[in-house]
């Protein structure tokens, strides 16, 4: 008798612990997703209205975004299909940085210098890598981590969306850090 209530015990613990690990996964998505629509909005908040040129804030920008593609080429070095990703969208994403340059309107008042980016092209590139990456999370808990079934793997299509904006704000706020130094 008391076997089985202690084989019952340790059911019952099992499936509370199961039921955690459920309610765990279910908190880190809803976490995760709560962080990316923060960072979202906080990306289009920097692409929309005039702006304040900042060199400061550009350089550690520029910084972030860079640490973050040696980052990917670093991990890419192991996974080919990273780097094909990746490679091909830093030059559509460069180029797409030529234009939003062009199209970005440039004043000088005497509060001082100020850039009223376009915001088609940084919502675009933004809502498009949120899209891929809600689009993964969505489909990541499909796929099951069993002993016999394989890790999901990375997708070229996500890091190619990934390299599309890296390659965008590194060439856009390259162009902004020279334009501050043209005013001075």
């Amino acid at each position: 008798m008391c076997f089985r209530h202690s084989k019952s015990l340790i059911e019952e613990k099992r499936n509370v612990w199961q039921l955690f690990a459920r309610m765990n996964r279910a908190v880190i998505y809803v976490l995760l997703g709560c962080y990316i629509a923060w960072r979202l909005y906080r990306r289009m908040r920097r692409s929309i209205g005039r702006q304040k040129l900042n060199p400061t804030r550009i350089i550690i920008s520029l910084a972030i975004f860079g640490a973050a593609c040696a980052f990917v080429v670093f991990i890419g070095v192991s996974n080919p299909q990273i780097l094909i990703g990746f490679g091909g969208g830093v030059l559509p994403g460069a180029l797409l940085g030529l234009l939003g340059l062009r199209l970005t309107r440039f004043e000088t008042t005497e509060e001082g210098h100020f850039y009223k980016p376009d915001t088609r092209i940084g919502v675009a590139i933004s809502l498009l890598l949120a899209g891929r990456v809600l689009y993964r999370l969505a489909t990541l808990p499909n796929s099951s981590f069993g002993p016999g079934n394989p890790p999901p793997q990375p997708s070229p299509l996500t890091f190619l969306i990934v390299g599309l904006m890296f390659g965008y704000f590194l060439v856009y706020y390259i162009g902004l850090l020279v334009h501050t130094h043209d005013r001075k």
